[in-house]
């Protein structure tokens, strides 16, 4: 049977309102350009993985990453499982940005993706081991997502 302590229920509590914020901390470093503050969420060996710019392995790899010039990260719906010092936590993104594609420019982008993350208790903190951003649609701001996806569908 599950120990559902008082003590064991507050931690749970504590525990979830934590990770709540490592990814709040997270999203305001991103969107700040902040890479130091940014990559503090992860584990030293802390992996980040993109459908479409790839994966990186390691803090200091992660610190060095581009930022875009512009995002505003919406995290909404966030389902959390805890076990122990290990948690799997799931949360869907809506994202104003600025997108460079390399060729035309900057554009004014709404970006919409799921994360599917993975966390650790390390030295009694909570911190990233995974960040897995499943991209959901790019769309140029002018067109709607109806008129021009960058991915036509959701991923399986």
């Amino acid at each position: 049977m599950a120990d559902t302590s008082l003590e064991t229920r507050i931690q749970r509590l504590e525990d979830l309102e934590e990770i709540k914020r490592l990814m709040n901390a997270y999203c305001y470093h991103a969107d700040n350009r902040d890479g130091a503050n940014w990559s503090g969420v992860f584990a030293e060996d802390g992996v980040f993985e993109t459908d479409i710019y790839g994966t990186y392995e390691g803090r200091d790899t992660i610190r060095a990453l581009e930022h875009r010039s512009f995002a505003i990260h919406y995290n909404t719906n966030p389902i959390i499982d805890i076990d122990g010092d290990y948690a799997f936590g799931k949360w869907v993104l809506l994202m104003p940005c600025s997108f460079d594609d390399g060729s035309s420019g900057k554009r004014a982008v709404w970006a919409a993706a799921k994360y599917e993350n993975e966390l650790a208790r390390i030295g009694g903190k909570w911190l990233f081991k995974k960040v897995k951003l499943i991209s959901i649609m790019w769309t140029p701001f002018d067109q709607g997502w109806e008129l021009d996806r960058f991915i036509d569908e959701e991923p399986d």
